[in-house]
């Protein structure tokens, strides 16, 4: 109680709860409201009244009946309950001057039994944005690329259903170019013809034609960001929805449908022996290949199972001198858009040019037949084991090569195997051999293309012969044989394999 006591019961303000703690300005005014939170007792001849104060000094606004008022500022207010004699005058309360402070000292000082709920209910009003349902929704391609045919491109786009058009509100599409955006066309139907190269994207735009006025966009100017900057979802105060992802698609420089064909090619022998140090390859067209007007035929020359390139020339024919496994393949192609110098024999690869190539995922129209026509040349030792083994073979796949090299015993375990078989023209190959390093038995696997009579022999590291030449008759296909070693001094050594004129090394080391 506030001021003299009286024969009477104590008044008591209680408290007060704010409806809501903070509260937005969405028209010219908002409503502040509190709750009673018990606590409140008004004795006969007393009335209870609500008192609206502004800021820390508790500035009164407003006096009501309820504790509801509205405001038309933003601020911070505070609802109290006051409960005072009924006869009390208030006209000395100046609404904008006279503070709650300037109400208990005015109590006080006429010993005026009352009670004003100082604390009460604090209410932050602020302006707040307003609610914007707009949205542009989402739109999508047609498709994420078209080609540019006699200068000219239609990219469209398809809206996905899932746009917001208020009452009043109208939508358009906007075709924007480039990574910045910037609009180049805009119209009712997401459906442009556009003349040049570029990346661009379909947008929607749904907006109040009262409150953003399409006439500011200059074309080739005005970018999608500036638009959206203006609107409330890009920080701006206008109420629209503009769908800045929108449906991107490139508009490319597809090439002509490519008709030039290598067709194929098998080798007049598979297997060619080389005679007084050269060999002659021969590739036998198909007779089926495609060449355009304008389009030249080559044939190209690759060796191992790298295909790396060795000879080109305009006649499927050529001489070589290394031993090895060849391929010559034909190639149908437009000097203006392949150029043959990028070729650097011994080092670019048969998949390096088939690369450029549009059937490779290259962008030149041309025709490599990458499978061509195989054939290896062999030495005089496995020329005089397998010399007659072409009987019409001409393998022109990866399978059928692996059957014709089963076949004719060059069935190695891996195409390096093989090639080391062929290069070295010998019909033995060691495999493996193991433990390396060893301390008594030591193992060798060796390939037999032939049975054969061999002869080993270890040397140490002074050119010694340490184990004495011992014959091995092994037979074809996959042989083992175990040496014991243990008797020999630790050291580095070296196998030697001894056939005909041929000789086989391998190093091992002996360990105690």
């Amino acid at each position: 109680m506030a001021g003299a006591q009286f024969n009477v019961t104590d008044p008591d303000a209680g408290t007060l709860v704010a409806v809501d703690d903070v509260v937005c300005f969405t028209t010219g005014t908002v409503e502040v409201a509190a709750t009673p939170n018990g606590g409140l007792l008004v004795p006969d001849g007393y009335v209870v009244r609500y008192v609206l104060t502004q800021g820390s000094d508790l500035v009164i606004r407003q006096l009501g009946t309820s504790p509801s008022f509205l405001v038309s500022e933003s601020g911070n207010y505070t609802i109290h309950t006051f409960v005072f004699p009924a006869d009390l005058d208030l006209s000395a309360v100046v609404p904008g001057v006279t503070t709650g402070g300037d109400v208990l000292a005015l109590l006080a000082a006429n010993n005026i039994c009352a009670s004003l709920d100082v604390a009460g209910a604090p209410v932050v009003a602020e302006e707040c944005a307003p609610v914007c349902t707009a949205s542009a929704g989402t739109i999508s391609a047609i498709t994420s690329s078209v080609c540019l045919v006699d200068g000219a491109a239609t990219i469209s786009a398809s809206p996905n259903g899932d746009a917001i058009v208020p009452a009043g509100y109208q939508t358009i599409h906007v075709l924007t170019q480039g990574p910045g955006l910037v609009i180049v066309n805009a119209g009712p139907v997401p459906s442009f013809d556009v003349t040049a190269l570029g990346d661009y994207t379909l947008h929607t735009l749904v907006y109040d034609p009262a409150t953003l006025d399409p006439g500011i966009v200059e074309l080739g100017v005005t970018t999608g960001f500036d638009v959206n900057s203006l609107l409330i979802q890009g920080g701006g105060t206008i109420c629209a929805g503009l769908d800045v992802t929108g449906a991107p698609v490139s508009v490319i420089e597809c090439n002509d449908e490519c008709s030039a064909d290598a067709g194929n090619i098998v080798a007049a022998d598979f297997i060619v022996c080389r005679q007084g140090g050269s060999a002659t390859l021969v590739g036998v067209p198909a007779g089926n290949a495609i060449v355009p007007a304008g389009y030249q035929t080559l044939y190209v020359l690759t060796r191992g199972f790298g295909l790396t390139i060795r000879q080109v020339s305009t006649t499927p024919q050529f001489t070589v001198e290394q031993l090895g496994f060849y391929t010559i393949h034909t190639l149908v192609y437009d000097p203006a858009t392949l150029d043959l110098g990028i070729v650097v024999p011994g080092q670019t690869t048969g998949f390096d040019v088939n690369a450029l190539l549009i059937q490779g995922g290259g962008s030149i129209c041309a025709s490599l037949d990458v499978q061509g026509a195989p054939q290896i040349v062999l030495g005089p030792i496995l020329c005089s084991i397998l010399g007659g083994f072409n009987n019409g073979i001409a393998p022109q796949n990866v399978d059928e090569l692996n059957n014709a090299l089963s076949a004719a015993g060059l069935n190695g375990s891996s195409d390096e195997m093989v090639m080391s078989t062929i290069e070295n023209d010998a019909p033995v190959s060691v495999l493996n051999v193991f433990p390396n390093p060893t301390r008594d038995q030591l193992t060798l696997d060796l390939s037999v293309l032939t049975s054969t009579d061999l002869e080993l022999s270890i040397i140490n590291g002074l050119g010694q012969e340490v184990f004495p030449g011992t014959s091995l008759n092994v037979g074809q296909g996959a042989n083992r044989r175990s040496i014991d070693v243990s008797k020999l001094p630790s050291g580095a050594y070296l196998i030697r394999l001894t056939m005909a004129d041929k000789v086989l090394t391998h190093r091992f080391t002996k360990v105690d």
